[in-house]
């Protein structure tokens, strides 16, 4: 396969550093180093390509920091909406204890109000039992007297 080769005559000023420093090592360059032309195009694409690197990175640069933005504004968003929730389960607790506080209190009242009655039954009971006692004993006193006598 034949190569295409084209020509350029290229001028260092030798008042410019760095195309002084350029010419400087294109003079000390031997055979096996290679030609100026594969020097030269390696040395501007690899300049090329850091370039390109170099953008890159500072295209992921700005997006890695719009990143962290957005991830701190979906955080925030994240904290509200937990919270939110957080309290609304909060809400939702309080009305079912306090719902079933009622009714364990409604219980106990009742229970309470029938073993009131009950107590109060049992009173009466007990008081009729204790006015029935010297009522009975008045009549098996009328009763003995009635067969001895």
């Amino acid at each position: 396969m034949k190569k295409t080769y084209k020509c350029s005559n290229i001028k260092f000023c030798m008042e410019d550093e760095n195309q002084r420093r350029t010419w400087e090592f294109l003079q000390g360059m031997t055979r096996k180093d290679g030609s100026y032309g594969k020097a030269l195009s390696d040395a501007f694409v690899e300049i090329l390509d850091g370039e390109i690197q170099v953008r890159a990175d500072e295209v992921m640069d700005s997006r890695l920091e719009l990143s962290e933005q957005s991830f701190g504004e979906l955080a925030e968003l994240l904290d509200r909406v937990l919270e939110q929730r957080f309290h609304k389960m909060i809400q939702e607790m309080q009305e079912v204890f306090a719902e079933q506080m009622s009714r364990t209190f409604i219980e106990y009242m009742r229970d309470s109000h029938f073993g009131a009655e009950l107590s109060e039954d049992k009173a009466d009971v007990d008081g009729m039992e204790r006015m029935q006692e010297p009522k009975l004993s008045e009549d098996m006193m009328a009763f003995a007297f009635a067969m001895g006598g």
